[in-house]
């Protein structure tokens, strides 16, 4: 399969995903966490206990509790959505088709980098 992506995807190792939150409104008034895999300043992977319709669009909020006191807004649509065998769970590749505040998600990327880079130290 060919890579289409233009920009790099940054992976969530499992080791600090506990420190990144990604919540989904999926028809309800309420967020409901994800599992956050990987992402890019356009797309992300996430894990979900239930399936995503593709092509749906839905509100997602990310954050970095411990580093950032500001949930990034994301409007997001599912461009694929496959059940995760072994676990029971749905991956789910989705698209970020609007950010309020793009300068947030920039400095998402860059507390990524600075956990990735001190993990050893930090956790």
């Amino acid at each position: 399969m060919t890579e289409r992506r233009k920009e790099e995807r940054y992976v969530v190792p499992e080791l600090y995903r506990k420190y990144v939150t990604f919540k989904i409104r999926d028809g309800s008034s309420e967020f409901v966490p994800a599992e956050l895999h990987d992402f890019s300043l356009n797309g992300v992977k996430i894990r979900t206990p239930h399936g995503l319709s593709v092509d749906s669009t839905l509100e997602c909020l990310i954050g970095v509790p411990k580093s950032l006191t500001k949930e990034i807004p994301l409007t997001v649509r599912i461009k694929y959505c496959t059940k995760d065998e072994p676990a029971g769970n749905y991956l789910s590749g989705v698209e970020i088709i609007l950010t309020g505040e793009r300068i947030w998600l920039d400095l998402f990327s860059k507390v990524h980098d600075f956990i990735k880079e001190r993990i050893g130290d930090i956790f």
